[in-house]
């Protein structure tokens, strides 16, 4: 953009000047004008525009002028006024270069492909031979499609210029869009021929080798790039890619730990490299070698960027995906001491040791993570859901109140609800509790969870049993082999006297093989229910002896 304001003010001075003396209008147009440029350069289009338009009727015909409209109706985006302006200030110099690609560019935006390719060609019968129109050509016939002249276009400029890398990269892509890979890489090796230390192309070559089923030439390529920069990160990455392919898992994994291990190295780029080996991870997660060799890597990162709380983030990550929770926690811990504002290290800890059932510990950390990061619906829902779960049910609503309040995607705000319908219920708070549930359900229908727990107190209050048959069926259509949902379903209909259905659902809940001692009771009373004392008290006796603490079914045995 610099290049055209600058020419701009040197149009200035072919504003023309009538006589020595300037008149009040001359004066006024050329302080319109500079003015316009000031707004244009400060991208201030719109009031560009009007000094530039008050510079113009002051002044009358000015090339600069036009051409300085031209361009700013096309920072406007309004292409036909600046078609207008730009082919003015052609029309007054035809053989001016710059006129005329500002003209071309604005007719490229309007997407006037023959104006485009006339404008072009007429440029080039002024200036035979001159890149930036050779260039321009080539690249609108690509835009076009039209590879082939693009190609022949680009020609032109190598005979002029010789081996030019923008123009051989041009050339690459259009080959790899005519889909003659020959030809394109031969362009991409002509570039490493003229600039040997160009990283970039060096990668790019060694993946289309890769692309191309040639590893060795990608191979070769990749440790030239590594001889001239041993540290250009991808340059590693897409040599340990192609090691991981070979399924030389221990040659990219010392090669990606030395560069881990390199004291002279950015944190950051190391994280590239540790992210790039977790995605293989999560791509190939029973790959026992791919796992020792990604555990080297991040046990390294860990160790030599010791301050670096990302990484101790991705390994935490790294160890709850692969089943090591007492690694994982180890790692966490220390991404929350360094990066205390890090939600995800926070979240990742809390629903780590609540699958881990360590509740007073997640309430301890809960509140350690609430205080660096307030206001987190998951903090507080995992924090809240541990104090339920420790039947300290007056704190859990209390926290689980603040997670409802704060923003969150619906399923997610739906199972917050749930839970905290769960805990009002054990409360005592029936209304409280229901109203909660049915927000859950409105937040996501399909939360066969919130369905589930819904219904069942329902059934156990003895109240809106046809509501919580409906729900407690409809959880398990979602949910068919979910034994705690089958038990619903049989103690609502249990609840409505009807007992063989309550009978069928319940025996159902104990096939699966994860009932629980409350579903052999429930077993017990629906036999006590059809007469059978006997199986009755069988049931009773098997529920109390895989939970001796529901003392109250000796009663019911004896």
């Amino acid at each position: 953009m610099k290049y055209c304001l600058n020419i701009f003010f040197i149009m200035l001075f072919v504003i023309p000047v009538y006589g020595q003396v300037q008149t009040q209008k001359e004066l006024s147009g050329k302080s319109a004008y500079i003015k316009g440029m000031e707004a244009f350069e400060n991208e201030e289009y719109e009031k560009a525009r009007q000094f530039l338009l008050d510079a113009k009727r002051n002044l009358g015909s000015s090339t600069g002028i036009d051409y300085a409209l031209a361009d700013t109706y096309l920072q406007l985006n309004d292409l036909p006024n600046a078609a207008l302006y730009g082919k003015q200030a052609v029309d007054s110099e035809p053989d001016n270069k710059w006129f005329r690609l500002k003209l071309i560019r604005i007719y490229r935006s309007a997407g006037q492909n023959e104006a485009t390719l006339r404008e072009l060609n007429t440029l080039l019968d002024y200036h035979p031979g001159d890149f930036d129109a050779l260039y321009m050509l080539a690249d609108t016939y690509k835009d076009y499609g039209e590879f082939v002249k693009s190609n022949q276009t680009l020609d032109e400029i190598l005979k002029l210029r010789g081996a030019d890398p923008s123009v051989l990269l041009m050339k690459f892509r259009n080959f790899e869009a005519l889909a003659i890979p020959d030809s394109a890489v031969a362009q991409l090796e002509k570039i490493r021929e003229a600039d040997p230390d160009n990283l970039e192309m060096l990668n790019l070559l060694g993946e289309y080798y890769v692309k191309t089923g040639r590893t060795e030439k990608a191979t070769e390529t990749l440790n030239d790039a590594l001889t001239r920069n041993a540290r250009d990160p991808q340059s590693l990455i897409n040599l340990a890619g192609i090691y991981l392919d070979e399924q030389k898992w221990d040659s990219a994994g010392t090669l990606l730990t030395n560069f881990i291990s390199d004291p002279l190295l950015e944190a950051q780029e190391k994280m590239n490299i540790a992210r790039f080996l977790y995605s293989r991870i999560q791509n190939d997660p029973q790959n026992i070698q791919l796992r020792v060799e990604t555990e080297r890597v991040l046990d390294s990162f860990t160790k030599t960027e010791s301050d670096y709380g990302p990484a101790f983030t991705l390994a935490g990550q790294y160890y709850i995906q692969t089943a090591q929770p007492a690694k994982a926690l180890e790692n966490l811990e220390r991404a929350n001491e360094l990066l205390p504002q890090d939600e995800i290290a926070w979240r990742q800890r809390l629903q780590l040791l609540m699958s881990l059932e360590k509740y007073e510990e997640t309430v301890e950390v809960g509140k350690k993570a609430d205080e660096s990061v307030p206001d987190d619906a998951f903090i507080q829902f995992f924090t809240g859901s541990a104090y339920m779960l420790m039947d300290q049910n007056e704190e859990a609503e209390e926290w689980l109140s603040n997670a409802v309040s704060t923003p969150a995607r619906r399923p997610f705000k739906s199972a917050i609800y749930s839970t905290l319908g769960d805990t009002r219920a054990n409360l005592g708070k029936h209304e409280e509790s229901d109203e909660a549930y049915e927000l859950a359900l409105r937040y996501d229908p399909e939360n066969d969870n919130a369905m589930n727990n819904y219904a069942y107190h329902l059934s156990v209050r003895g109240e809106n049993l046809e509501r919580a048959k409906e729900l407690a069926l409809k959880a398990i259509e979602v949910n068919p082999e979910n034994a705690a949902y089958l038990d619903t379903v049989g103690w609502v209909y249990f609840k409505l006297e009807d007992y063989d259905r309550a009978q069928r659902f319940i025996k159902a809940s104990i096939d699966t093989g994860e009932s629980s001692a409350e579903v052999l009771e429930h077993m017990g009373d629906v036999h006590e229910k059809l007469g059978d004392l006997d199986e009755a008290r069988d049931w009773w006796k098997k529920a109390l002896e895989k939970d001796s603490s529901r003392t109250q079914l000796q009663e019911k045995i004896n």
